[in-house]
């Protein structure tokens, strides 16, 4: 074969079994340094390397053909091809025919034959020593060497560098947000000034990311800097002092404790991939610099356009980004400008029919993509070939303008779910079912039928408006309709990042939350929560039981596991909806003694140390009904609440509490003297 000029990457298709697809693409690639992916699981290891070729191994040796649609993992097939370099190659390997219970990959089959320059070869019909051509001289040689790269920096990345650069020795508070689609050397450019930054004197520079593999490119061109690598709940727990945050592969981290960040370093960085198998940039950039105008107004930002690694058009990238639907979009803002909720037609979605109209399926996708920060391509995949998922969307002309995907959970027989409650067994899905098993100690809960609200997206440019809400009503309407003996229905749920904006949605919706994660996720630094609307007697029972017991341990674990979790989240969780946080506390007896000490706290003639029980059964008393608005003589701002939490319910030090309320109260004494006050209002409120 004649040596590749071009940076143009090049696709073989070898279909067959597994045996001859291997030998004919490694007697293929011998000459080229060549990755043979045959564990998807291991394809984020190779993320920063660079190959000639890599060989994707769709097939499995101990998987049967009925199950090797489960073999193929759009995450890693994305995140492995862009270790490619110009002028490489990708072999795919596939089995003669894929298993048609699969929607993706019917799909995937049908955009493969829309690429006339794709070449096929049919393992079955070649001989070992007479490979096919890929090339249209005809030749039978194995693939030649590729002459090497050049490495400098592109004109974006060395652009991109400066302004880096300008955020440490120009103006505080105006972050940078660098955004580019894969290839463009975004994570490089975030090394390289790191590096450059160093050697001038700026020492103290932290790369915050979802995991560290994640900003290996990051280390690997910072040219032996000593970077500092925090994970997002690390960042968010120790605060350490920085002359410069980095933040690569921000899409994958929630918007709110960006902000946060945002608020708290006064030179950072955000670098997000637009397209990408982490999750969605888009989404994120939209939400991200609405929130950024609030806080740091001044905000600059940069794009890398320009593809370091390989041609522009090129014939793999556009490959990759159709079959996987990494540039799905949401229906242009103008079309929909005129949209009323009320007016929108709730309609489910038939999966076969929306293969067959990918105009209705981008825009499906692209509103996943748009709303949420962790959209990724295993969710295109799961959202056509799990069965037991649907979809809902609203339209406007024909054009979605919200949709919603929901998962049937439950219904597990009860000796498993016994063994679930015991811990001696997990199965694949029923997020809910299994957790209010294990976790909360419902085994009898994993019995009942539920339908998990997975996603909920609207159109950006209609957010606000109430379209959310209406089609969660419609929703609780269809599967009351819908349930019968065949298909009962329980309960409604879904589980998100908590965060206090989604909490009041899904409150006002009629959901009450009843578990909250221990741990914060490493990469979103959030605690899940999990959230229940009943809709049958049984249903209803099990949902007052879950209740019953959030309502009594949540106090209790907020000095604990729950003890850096944000006040703002903490309070919203007690204000659901129903009396179970009310019962809770009415079990707590306030004695007169314990008045007279509170009085006496109050006036300041008691420490707070010496007083402190009293007051926190004070606070669990009388919060609950400040949530619930039940006393109408019980007013609190929003940093009484806080101070409340902090203090009384987590038991932080008095050091932060002064952190926390700077804005409020400075030192010790004088958050002693609102702690005072907040603790006569209270008081009073039961006296009156």
């Amino acid at each position: 074969m004649q040596a590749v000029t071009s940076t143009q990457r090049q696709i073989i298709v070898i279909s067959g079994n597994l045996s001859d697809n291997s030998r004919i693409a490694l007697q293929l690639t011998q000459n080229l340094h060549t990755l043979e992916l045959d564990d998807p699981k291991k394809a984020t290891q190779f993320l920063g390397q660079e190959f000639d070729a890599v060989i994707f191994n769709t097939q499995s040796i101990n998987a049967p053909d009925s199950n090797q649609q489960e073999q193929f993992d759009p995450n890693a097939f994305g995140a492995i091809t862009g270790t490619i370099r110009g002028g490489g190659y990708l072999i795919l390997l596939k089995p003669e025919k894929w298993s048609q219970d699969s929607l993706f990959l019917t799909r995937f089959e049908r955009v493969l034959g829309q690429y006339p320059n794709i070449r096929f070869i049919d393992s079955n019909t070649i001989e070992a020593n007479a490979l096919t051509s890929v090339e249209p001289s005809g030749s039978e040689e194995p693939l030649a060497p590729l002459k090497p790269r050049q490495t400098q920096a592109s004109e974006d990345q060395q652009q991109t560098v400066k302004a880096i650069i300008r955020v440490v020795k120009g103006h505080r508070r105006r972050p940078l947000v660098i955004t580019a689609d894969r290839g463009r050397g975004k994570s490089a450019a975030l090394g390289i000034a790191a590096g450059q930054l160093y050697q001038q004197g700026c020492k103290n520079i932290i790369i915050c990311a979802p995991s560290r593999k994640t900003a290996a490119v990051v280390f690997q061109y910072a040219d032996n800097t000593p970077l500092q690598f925090y994970s997002p709940d690390e960042l968010q727990q120790k605060r350490p002092q920085a002359d410069l945050l980095l933040i690569d592969e921000a899409a994958a981290i929630p918007v709110p404790l960006l902000i946060d960040f945002a608020k708290h370093y006064s030179r950072l960085v955000f670098a997000t991939t637009q397209h990408g198998y982490e999750g969605s940039g888009r989404g994120f950039a939209i939400s991200l610099k609405k929130s950024l105008n609030k806080v740091t107004p001044e905000w600059k930002s940069c794009e890398l356009k320009s593809p370091i690694r390989w041609h522009d058009n090129d014939l793999l990238e556009q490959f990759v980004y159709q079959v996987l639907l990494l540039n799905a979009e949401a229906v242009d803002a103008e079309i929909i400008k005129t949209a009323k909720y009320e007016n929108c037609q709730f309609k489910q979605i038939d999966k076969k029919q929306l293969l067959q109209n990918e105009s209705l399926l981008k825009e499906i996708f692209g509103l996943l993509v748009s709303a949420h920060y962790q959209t990724r391509p295993s969710d295109f995949k799961q959202m056509l070939d799990d069965v037991n998922i649907c979809i809902f969307t609203l339209q406007h002309q024909q054009h979605s303008v919200a949709v919603s995907l929901v998962a049937k959970e439950g219904g597990i027989a009860i000796d498993l779910a016994e063994k679930i409650f015991a811990g001696t067994r997990r199965i694949k899905g029923h997020l809910v079912a299994q957790a209010l098993a294990a976790n909360i100690g419902l085994a009898e809960a994993a019995c009942l039928h539920g339908q998990r609200i997975l996603r909920i997206a609207v159109h950006p440019n209609l957010q606000q408006q109430g379209f959310g809400t209406y089609l969660l009503k419609h929703l609780d309407s269809y599967f009351a309709n819908h349930s019968n003996n065949e298909t009962p229905l329980d309960y409604l749920s879904t589980s998100f990042g908590a965060n206090t904006p989604l909490l009041h949605f899904w409150r006002k919706s009629g959901f009450a939350p009843v578990y909250l994660s221990m741990k914060r996720d490493a990469s979103s630094g959030t605690h899940s929560v999990i959230m229940l609307n009943a809709q049958s007697q049984s249903g209803k029972q099990m949902q007052s039981s879950a209740r019953q017991y959030f309502s009594q341990s949540f106090p209790y674990l907020l000095s604990d596991p729950f003890r850096y979790l944000e006040a703002d989240i903490a309070f919203e969780l007690l204000q659901t909806p129903d009396l179970a946080l009310q019962q809770a506390s009415d079990k707590i007896v306030l004695t007169e003694n314990d008045k007279k000490i509170i009085r006496a706290f109050a006036k300041a003639q008691r420490g707070y140390e010496n007083s402190l029980y009293p007051i926190w059964k004070l606070v669990l008393t009388r919060l609950p009904l400040v949530a619930l608005s039940l006393s109408s003589n019980i007013e609190l701002s929003k940093d009484e609440k806080m101070l409340i939490i902090l203090k009384v319910l987590q038991k932080h030090s008095w050091k932060t509490c002064c952190v926390k309320l700077k804005k409020t109260a400075s030192g010790k004494k004088n958050i002693l003297l609102l702690l005072r006050k907040y603790s006569d209002k209270l008081l009073n409120s039961i006296e009156k």
